[in-house]
C-alpha cells in the first residue's frame, strides 16, 4: 500500500456500539410507558424495518431534526407493532429519543482509545464518515471521542449516505488526502468496503465475528487495532 496520511472511520459497529442492545434499551425505556415487550423480537423487528426502509438513506437528500424525529418515530412504531405498541406511544418516544445521545447507552469497543491514540502520534488525519442522523456530532462529544478526529461526517449532514460517492468525496475535500492515500474502516461490506473503494479509497472490512470471507484477506482486520499495520 501507498504511505497513508488519512484514516476515514465508520461510527456505529466500528467504534461503538449500543449497550446493552438496541432491542434491550427499547423494551427498557418502553416498560416505564406501559409496555412489556421481548427485547429478543424487539432487536429482530428493528433489524427488519431498517433493512425494508434502506437504513437513512430513505430521508432523502434534505433533512432537518424534525423530518428525522418523525422518520425515527414512524421506524418505532412499525418495530413495536407485532409486539402491542406501547400503551403511552409519545411519552415512551421522546424518552427515547432524546435518551440515544446518552453516554451510557452506548459502549466504546476495547481497543479503540489506544488505536485512536497511536495513530494520532503518527500525524494521521482522521474523521468519521458515518451514515448517521444530525445527532451524530452529539454523540461522539458525549462519548469523549471529539479530540480524536479532524472532522465528523454524517449523512444527513451531507446528505448523501454510503455506498454514495459524494459523502466520501467530501470526506477526502475535508481531509485534504488523494484516495490512495486513504484508508476508510467500517463494519459494513456494501456502505464501507464497496462505497470506499469505488472511489479509490483502500478499504478495510471490520470482522470482529470473522466471518466475512469474501473479502481479501489482506483486506479484512478483526479487531480496529489490526489499522495500525498499515501505518505504523
Amino acid at each position: 500500500m501507498k504511505k497513508i496520511t488519512s484514516i476515514f472511520f465508520d461510527a456505529g459497529g466500528t467504534l461503538f456500539a449500543p449497550s446493552p442492545s438496541v432491542g434491550k434499551i427499547y423494551a427498557r425505556i418502553s416498560g416505564k410507558y406501559g409496555a412489556k415487550p421481548n427485547p429478543e423480537t424487539l432487536e429482530e423487528e428493528f433489524e427488519l424495518a431498517w433493512r425494508r426502509r434502506g437504513g437513512l438513506a430513505s430521508l432523502g437528500t434534505e433533512t432537518n431534526e424534525e423530518k428525522e424525529r418523525n422518520w425515527w418515530e414512524s421506524l418505532v412504531r412499525e418495530v413495536f407493532a407485532s409486539s402491542g405498541g406501547v400503551p403511552d406511544f409519545d411519552g415512551f418516544f421522546s424518552e427515547l429519543h432524546k435518551s440515544f445521545v446518552y453516554q451510557e447507552l452506548w459502549q466504546i469497543y476495547p481497543e479503540v482509545l489506544e488505536t485512536l491514540a497511536s495513530l494520532r502520534s503518527e500525524k494521521i488525519v482522521m474523521g468519521i464518515v458515518s451514515n448517521w442522523d444530525l445527532r451524530l456530532p452529539i454523540v461522539i462529544g458525549n462519548l469523549g471521542l471529539t479530540n480524536h478526529f479532524d472532522f465528523i461526517l454524517g449523512s444527513s449532514a451531507v446528505g448523501a449516505t454510503k455506498p454514495s460517492p459524494k459523502i466520501f468525496k467530501e470526506a477526502l475535500r475535508l481531509s485534504g488526502s488523494n484516495p490512495h492515500e486513504t484508508i476508510h474502516v467500517g463494519d459494513t461490506y456494501h456502505e464501507d468496503f464497496v462505497g470506499a473503494h469505488g472511489v479509490g479509497i483502500q478499504a478495510v472490512h471490520l470482522d470482529r465475528k470473522g466471518i466475512a470471507n469474501h473479502v481479501p484477506s489482506e483486506h479484512r482486520i478483526q479487531s480496529l487495532d489490526e489499522i495500525k499495520r498499515w501505518v505504523i
